[in-house]
């Protein structure tokens, strides 16, 4: 077979690699911040992730900064269990174990990154992770310290735009600098921090542009060549490059902090700035254009491409104040306010072929602003318990204004109480974690005779039959959600312990869920929400067996996810204008599956430290009724080597993605694909600054590759062969 020997050569150097050499006497410098030592910023008490009874992966330091890419989906796609919606390299939300959208819940230091990406995969998250500086995967209990509907888990982004702490020097700072082959990518990042007194400082800034990357073949996967509705269309763009795929992103930060001896007060400013295109023709129907017999080029009217414009401007006040009260041992006090803008720009026909804008529809504008409130109190012991109890209060507003604005505007206010608490039982510890959550969900509505799209018909193309006839009988839905979760960890010796997690947690239906009625290019369909839609219910249990050496780590998690009620958007089999119509339902479904991942670490070798990684990840995602779900995430298998010998670094990763035959109706299944990746690095000194020079390679065997998870799979692989190569230093 094509692969065989690759796979072979491969395993034969992650295996024999180590054993080449056992004898040194003097270990060269550790290469990164050892896991038990980084504290889980999620959670109220300062523990590491091997202390807490939560279960948590962290990614920090040389781990985070070899797998740092465009998007968070991107940077966190390797993590066992933990996949990307890719909606092309602008865009790519991380989806864990099967579920996606507002069931992973995206924090940035425990606020919500108040973006538009919850509800549509097209839409970016917030932020660049060229300045993250920890990322923490939450399941389990401490999940409903900041929201019941966060039932695939939570992701802590850690910046530090807000100084906690004076640093070391009146003025520090850190940069990075790099490129690469496949998109011509030139971006970069700086920080500065400082201190004047009681007062911290922080200054960032990011920037980012690439062009069109290019891919191994064809952009449009095979198999939708043969169906009827392309026949006579042309593939389209030309093989070797993905049409519209490319990203330009800017962002800066400003943060001061005054701090004191029981504790900080701090405020930041941010704007971020997104201009991507999404790499997918969409479509009008195929007698969409037929009036436009002055068109020279038949058929290529009725494809057109999409770029999201973006902009955010955001602010945040951070306070913490130890002893506060009786009773209490730290307060912290959260606020955030969010504007968030993008619109959705589409045209028609060649990429870049548009004289006088003749081709450009009206741009969708979406409008998303937000306020964010949260206290938590860190208690004393309370009959051996420790942990904290809190508020939150959260507002959202949103407008959609344009031809594709599916939504109507909306309001939903939230309010919620939580709690956390542990308590250690000898070589036990309990964990206990509860949340009441109060929604309100209220749409502006318009009146029936103004919903049938006629004004856009008019002014841009007569649709293809009749809009489906969608008369909502209410504007305004309230939900009060109980969730309640218990783990436990028992710490069997010095080197095993066990994980048990039982939780039921429930979720309130988005606005778009329920209100949702127009063509939404992002899924490819015409959605049409219900407003009568009930809460979702999970029951969850996870069990983790965890081994921690010197030597040897080992991790194998399994989980079970009973989801009463579960929404989702089902096809009814019929068109509109082209666009399968689709209408949110609610139906029991089942998520199971394991994580498992192993690590041998060989020190001390006489060439050097090496580290071998394996790794595998399965889930399942189906209704009670037997149907499998849509884009659930293949089997993955991984491994890899990594090697550090004095001020080198290097790592050579072969993951297997396998084929995903398991799919819903009306979706095709994809195929699988291997890819191999490497790195090497050199640290150095220049002066007093530390540097360091590496160089990357993805997609070495420049094998093409589609994500079973993406909307995109059929229209936008993978990039193919990359080098990327780039320069950080501290100062």
């Amino acid at each position: 077979m094509r692969h065989s020997s690759l796979f072979i050569a491969i395993h034969l150097a992650l295996f024999s690699g180590p054993l080449l050499a056992q004898d040194s006497d003097e270990r060269e410098g550790r290469h990164d911040t050892e896991l038990e030592t980084l504290v889980v910023r999620a959670l109220p008490y300062e523990r590491t992730a091997l202390e807490t009874a939560e279960p948590v992966d962290i990614l920090a330091g040389e781990q985070l900064d070899d797998r740092r890419g465009m998007t968070l989906g991107e940077t966190l796609a390797n993590q066992p269990g933990v996949q990307s919606s890719y909606y092309g390299p602008g865009s790519g939300r991380p989806i864990i174990r099967g579920l996606g959208g507002a069931r992973v819940r995206i924090l940035e230091d425990g606020l919500s990154t108040g973006d538009a990406s919850a509800p549509s995969d097209d839409h970016a998250v917030a932020l660049d992770p060229m300045l993250v500086e920890q990322v923490e995967i939450l399941r389990g209990p401490a999940t409903l310290l900041y929201g019941s509907g966060a039932s695939g888990g939570v992701i802590n982004v850690i910046d530090n735009r807000i100084p906690r702490v004076l640093p070391g020097a009146p003025i520090e700072g850190s940069f990075e600098l790099r490129g690469d082959t496949v998109a011509d990518e030139r971006s970069g990042v700086f920080r500065l921090d400082g201190a004047a007194g009681n007062f911290a400082w922080h200054v960032d800034g990011t920037w980012r542009d690439t062009d069109d990357y290019r891919i191994p073949g064809a952009a449009e996967a095979h198999e939708e060549h043969d169906h009827e509705d392309h026949e006579e269309d042309e593939e389209y763009g030309e093989e070797g490059t993905l049409p519209n795929s490319f990203v330009e992103n800017r962002s800066g930060t400003i943060g001061l902090s005054w701090i004191g001896s029981r504790g900080f007060i701090g405020a930041s400013y941010r704007q971020f700035e997104s201009d991507y295109g999404i790499p997918a023709p969409h479509v009008h129907g195929d007698e969409a254009h037929e009036d436009h017999e002055e068109d020279e080029h038949e058929g290529e009217g009725e494809e057109g491409f999409a770029t999201i414009d973006l902009e955010q401007q955001r602010f945040d006040l951070k306070g913490e104040l130890s002893d506060p009260l009786p009773g209490f041992t730290l307060a912290r006090l959260r606020l955030g306010t969010n504007d968030y803008v993008h619109r959705e720009i589409e045209m028609e026909g060649e990429e870049d072929g548009h004289d006088e804008g003749e081709h450009e529809h009206v741009p969708t504008t979406f409008d998303v602003e937000t306020i964010q409130a949260r206290l938590e109190l860190q208690n004393r012991p309370v009959a051996g318990f420790l942990g904290a109890i809190g508020l939150q209060a959260d507002r959202e507003d949103f407008v959609a204004i344009g031809e594709e604005a599916y939504i109507a505007p909306n309001r939903t206010d939230s309010l919620a109480l939580f709690a956390l608490q542990e308590r250690e039982f000898g070589e036990l510890t309990l964990s206990l974690g509860g949340r009441i959550e109060r929604f309100e969900i209220e749409a502006d509505l318009p009146g029936q005779d103004d919903h049938d799209h006629d004004e856009h018909d008019e002014e841009h193309h007569d649709h293809e039959g009749e809009a489906p006839d969608v008369d909502f009988d209410r504007d305004r839905r309230q939900f009060t959600n109980w969730s309640v979760s218990a783990g436990a960890i028992w710490q069997a010796n010095e080197h095993w312990q066990t994980r048990l997690n039982l939780s039921r947690s429930q979720r309130a239906p988005l606005a778009s869920e329920l209100f949702a009625n127009g063509v939404h290019l992002a899924t490819f369909s015409y959605e049409i929400g219900d407003p009568n839609l009930g809460r979702e219910t999970t029951l969850n249990w996870d069990l983790g067996l965890h081994r921690h050496s010197e030597t040897f780590d080992l991790d194998i998690n399994l989980f079970h996810k009973q989801v009463d009620d579960f929404i989702y958007l089902a096809d009814t089999g019929e068109e509109f204008d082209g666009f399968m119509i689709r209408q949110a339902v609610q139906e029991d479904a089942t998520f199971y599956g394991l994580e498992a991942q192993a690590a041998w670490q060989f020190h001390d070798t006489a060439m050097g430290d090496f580290d071998l990684r394996l790794a595998y990840d399965l889930v399942r995602g189906e209704l009670d009724g037997g149907e499998d779900l849509p884009r659930i995430s293949p089997q993955r298998l991984t491994s890899g080597l990594d090697w550090h010998r004095g001020p080198w670094r290097a790592g050579l990763e072969w993951q297997r993605v396998f084929r995903q035959s398991r799919v819903a109706d009306f979706e095709s299944p994809t195929p699988g694909y291997h890819l191999v990746n490497a790195r090497l690095g050199y640290a150095f000194n220049l002066g007093m600054m530390p540097m360091e020079v590496y160089l990357s390679g993805h997609n070495l065997g420049d094998e093409e590759a589609r994500v079973h998870t993406s909307y995109l799979r059929d229209f936008a692989p993978l990039p193919g062969r990359n080098l990327r190569f780039g320069l950080r230093g501290q100062f």
